[in-house]
């Protein structure tokens, strides 16, 4: 053999005359019997009473706190599992306020048919909501219940800020009052508008088309509202008179 090039196949070739290959044997008895035998049983797997509590604390962390879902969401990034938690999926605040869906503030601005403003004294918005009613569209801006701003209702809403075309001069406004709610005439600013405060109410409103709307009080809270340049502005919250007010005063147009 030519010891400067070695060829594969003749090197295969010549080894097998060198290795004791064993006699072939007949396989088939062996198969046959191994078919003739029953399926083998799998064993049940078993949960034990801890495995489940444990796996009720898993899931009820990841479902009430946000800094256990990065914890175990790290945690299995150990191992090479990805987790990814998308906020779209979580129900945002407000959403059970029946105030349309859910969209980014400048969507909205550009989904409506009027100019936009919003309570500069509370930065940007929680949560934006667009509905179609009235037809120019309605914005409403929810900011969480906190430290500083307390939840009103059953909802963590902070405050609520409303915002549409319509009127409120002469008969486009009216409220229905029971004997424990109060009304009182406020100055936002130059304009004049209404603090209404005490039980829950209806205020009907006519919108820009001449079309009358009524809707109750959302977060049996607090209401402030005024109607500035045809746009009607409503603030909804647990806060005093003169906070409300402040707010008010700092509201601004934006986009």
């Amino acid at each position: 053999m030519d010891s400067g090039r070695y060829d594969v196949k003749t090197l295969l070739a010549d080894l097998s005359g060198h290795v004791d290959w064993p006699a072939p044997s007949d396989l088939v008895p062996g198969v046959g019997r191994r078919l003739a035998l029953p399926p083998p049983r799998r064993r049940p797997q078993h949960w034990t009473a801890a495995t489940a509590v444990l796996v009720v604390v898993v899931v009820a962390l990841l479902l009430i706190s946000p800094q256990a879902r990065r914890v175990v969401a790290d945690l299995l990034g150990v191992a090479g599992i990805e987790v990814s938690f998308d906020p779209e999926l979580e129900t945002p605040t407000g959403a059970g306020l029946g105030l349309g869906r859910t969209v980014g503030l400048q969507d909205g601005i550009d989904s409506v048919e009027f100019a936009v403003s919003a309570p500069d004294r509370l930065g940007s918005p929680d949560v934006v909501f667009l509905s179609g009613l009235p037809t120019s569209g309605r914005l409403d801006m929810v900011w969480e219940g906190g430290a500083t701003l307390p939840a009103a209702g059953r909802h963590n809403v902070g405050v609520l800020y409303s915002q549409f075309q319509g009127s409120l001069d002469g008969e486009g406004f009216n409220k229905s009052l029971g004997r424990d709610t109060e009304v009182a005439v406020v100055e936002i600013g130059v304009v004049p508008g209404f603090w209404i405060e005490g039980a829950p109410h209806v205020i009907s409103y006519e919108d820009a088309s001449g079309t009358r709307h009524a809707e109750t009080t959302r977060l049996s809270g607090n209401v402030m509202m005024w109607e500035s340049g045809g746009v009607t502005h409503r603030i909804e919250t647990s806060l005093s008179l003169e906070e409300t007010l402040s707010i008010a005063e700092s509201v601004e147009p934006v986009g």
